[in-house]
């Protein structure tokens, strides 16, 4: 031990460890294939269990937005299935496009889904949702509408955009926001 420094660890490496299990946790339950026994083929399960499965994912893109240092997000696009009406959920990351040397190409979102443990998700038309961003209601035909475009954004500082959504299915109404800590939890309504 050298003179003049106590034991123990710093912020900084409590935080990063943290964030790694936090990512192992997430990798560990979508790799349990819970999300298919929740959502299935069309999406059915109960509010809660959709509630439970975004925190999940959420965490896992926030932890994958700190470490990979690039923003992750959640936007929104039809079903693209002939079987389901329902909405795709769709995870993105910001980063440079491939065209051109590095100084000419310009940062767009970019979908991970096949390069990472985060995966589409289909919720069932059955599944109504109300979503306010950043203290505006948000349409969801409109975000439909531009598929590509996120939605809510986790930065790599932790933070995410500020947001409450409400997931009814089967008169179960159950709200997720962000608190001003950055974590996504249930809001009591």
């Amino acid at each position: 031990m050298m003179p003049g420094r106590t034991q123990g660890f710093s912020l900084i490496e409590m935080l990063v460890v943290m964030t790694i299990m936090g990512l192992i946790v997430s990798v560990v339950t979508l790799s349990t294939g819970s999300l298919s026994a929740v959502f299935g083929d069309g999406g059915e399960g109960s509010a809660e269990s959709v509630a439970d499965e975004l925190m999940v994912l959420m965490a896992a893109a926030s932890s994958q937005a700190i470490l990979g240092g690039e923003p992750m997000a959640l936007g929104f696009a039809p079903a693209s299935t002939a079987q389901t009406d329902g909405v795709t959920l769709s995870w993105l990351r910001y980063g440079r496009g491939p065209a051109g040397s590095v100084r000419q190409r310009q940062p767009v979102w970019q979908s991970v889904s096949e390069h990472s443990n985060l995966r589409d998700l289909i919720l069932s038309p059955a599944l109504s949702s109300d979503l306010i961003i950043e203290g505006e209601r948000v349409d969801a035909d409109a975000l439909m509408n531009s598929p590509g475009m996120p939605a809510l954004v986790f930065y790599p500082t932790g933070e995410s955009t500020a947001f409450e959504w409400s997931l009814t299915l089967d008169g179960q109404v159950v709200t997720l926001g962000n608190t001003l800590t950055g974590n996504i939890e249930r809001l009591q309504r």
